[in-house]
């Protein structure tokens, strides 16, 4: 199933059909045990909800949820029935300029499959276990059971393996439903961590990833002997992932340059634009072959959509290079809206931009029209 936003190194977000209403957004967070949706899902669903089973939050308090009866889930090809989900309040998960609808747990990222992403391709995949063929390189993990059981849903166990933080060793949980990795506030001296907002290199199997932002490790549902902090998605930022959470096993292959048009084909409906790219960029310089009297007032940068695209929503993903520490742009586009512009400033002359991806859920824009905003890359 395709990936929204798949070379932005943030969350996991894929569409999904609730009881065939959508597609609406969802995170991947396979350590949540229960998926959720917010309440436009359910309203627009029509879902029956009531009370369900207690859960524990990472303070180790449980709290009260409602559920909403859902018959049937659809992710790419894949159907799962009669999965209730938490009723969530609208807005709950939103972020980066996304409106998204809930989460996508374990309990549909079942354990007997085994669970892929691949940035560059820009696709999620879940596969049987007869089905799937190991490659790329295998790390083994510990799997650690919850001792709490007096619970109504006992958290989901962990995947254990020995990292390397600033060239100290940890035993750290993968977790691949977070981007910034975690670290017990006990452990930042051994592992060199300082300032407020601290990166480290993170080495584990034949894995090592440079500048990994690192917090402060806050869950209290597990003992203090048995792990030390979460490896977040930022710590794979150079590896496409397979996970066989059944035989404990993750396997990782360096990420490979794919053509824009093959990235974005993964969209039926932007098929017929893809070689294409889908949009036109422009970088125009009202300056050119004027004389400069004060400050060089910058440039505008100018995205047209392909004309196949107009009737539908558009986000188009503009890699800048040639200029060091720059942006990069995303066009987000309602339909019928043809063309956004944005201004930039004079230290962008010399950039190149080039589309890189694109897919038919843009971020909201703050008014109507079309909009561009910058992005870190």
């Amino acid at each position: 199933m395709p990936l929204v936003g798949a070379l932005e190194d943030t969350t996991l977000i894929v569409p999904a059909y609730v009881g065939g209403k959508g597609p609406y957004l969802f995170i991947l967070d396979p350590d949540e045990n229960v998926s959720s949706v917010d309440e436009e899902v359910v309203k627009v669903g029509g879902l029956r909800t009531g009370p369900g089973p207690h859960l524990l939050d990472e303070s180790d308090t449980e709290h009260t949820f409602f559920y909403a009866e859902v018959l049937e889930w659809r992710l790419g090809n894949l159907v799962v029935h009669n999965k209730p989900a938490i009723a969530v309040k609208d807005g709950t998960y939103d972020r980066e300029g996304r409106r998204i609808h809930g989460v996508i747990g374990r309990d549909i990222i079942a354990d007997s499959l085994v669970f892929g992403f691949d940035r560059d391709q820009g696709v999620m995949t879940l596969a049987t276990q007869k089905s799937f063929h190991p490659e790329g390189d295998a790390f083994k993990t510990e799997r650690v059971y919850s001792k709490i059981q007096n619970v109504d849903v006992v958290p989901p166990a962990l995947r254990l393996v020995k990292a390397t933080i600033g060239g100290k060793a940890f035993t750290m949980h993968v977790a691949l439903g977070r981007v910034a990795s975690e670290l017990r506030p006990r452990s930042f001296g051994a592992a060199g961590l300082q300032g407020d907002a601290p990166k480290a290199t993170v080495t584990f199997g034949k894995v090592t990833t440079n500048e990994v932002p690192i917090v402060a490790y806050r869950d209290k549902r597990w003992d203090e002997q048995d792990v030390e902090g979460n490896l977040g998605l930022s710590a794979f930022r150079g590896v496409s992932v397979f996970a066989n959470w059944d035989n404990d096993a993750f396997y990782t292959r360096a990420r490979t340059e794919v053509a824009p048009e093959v990235r974005i084909g993964r969209w039926p409906s932007l098929a017929p634009c893809a070689k294409a790219g889908c949009a036109k960029v422009s970088m125009i310089d009202p300056m050119a072959g004027k004389e400069l009297t004060g400050p060089h007032p910058g440039l505008v940068v100018s995205v047209a959509r392909d004309a196949s695209t107009l009737q539908e929503p558009l986000e188009v993903l503009i890699a800048v290079t040639g200029k060091p520490n720059l942006p990069w742009l995303v066009a987000s586009f309602p339909p019928g809206v043809e063309r956004a512009m944005t201004h930039v400033p004079a230290d962008w002359i010399g950039a190149q931009v080039a589309v890189v991806d694109a897919s038919p859920f843009p971020r909201a824009c703050p008014a109507e029209g079309a909009c561009v905003d910058k992005i870190a890359h």
